[in-house]
């Protein structure tokens, strides 16, 4: 009885694991950074400025803050490339569009390689119109342009200071 359940547990188990399938959610409680995401792969998605992690969700007026994906695995290649796409959102604590850019990834419109997109980054200039003291939300949707339903979606509160 062993021999036989066994044997295809192993076949069950090599089925499952061929699967590209990646879906999930991510929630940073230090920061606030809650990402969901549908069709990709990733190791790793955080707040930083100036090249370091950020331990709060809040951000000093006039810095440059990105939000950070690393492992990124699982889009459509095409002729050895792959397209990325990034929609950045910015609106204030009344719901107003500050930011709306479509694609933030449009320098890319000839592709990239898998390797080099395995790590994407959302980047945002504070400043004016922003002000001391207020909060923003903060939307990134990273996304693959050959398949617009694989996507990383990354939502934060931030307090400008």
């Amino acid at each position: 009885m062993f021999k036989i359940i066994f044997p295809s547990s192993i076949l069950a188990l090599s089925i499952f694991s061929s699967c590209n399938f990646s879906k999930g959610v991510k929630k940073d409680l230090n920061t606030g950074l809650s990402t969901a995401y549908n069709g990709f792969a990733i190791d790793d998605i955080y707040l930083a400025s100036e090249g370091q992690k950020l331990s709060n969700n809040t951000v000093a007026m006039g810095s440059k803050i990105n939000i950070t994906v690393t492992g990124v695995e699982n889009f459509v290649e095409k002729n050895g490339k792959v397209y990325p796409g990034c929609t950045i959102i910015l609106t204030d604590k009344a719901g107003k569009e500050i930011l709306n850019l479509a694609d933030a990834f449009s320098e890319m419109a000839d592709g990239t390689t898998a390797a080099e997109a395995k790590t994407l980054q959302a980047s945002l200039n504070t400043g004016s119109p922003m002000a001391v003291g207020e909060t923003y939300h903060l939307n990134v949707r990273f996304f693959d342009k050959n398949k617009k339903e694989s996507e990383i979606v990354a939502n934060i509160s931030l307090l400008m200071k």
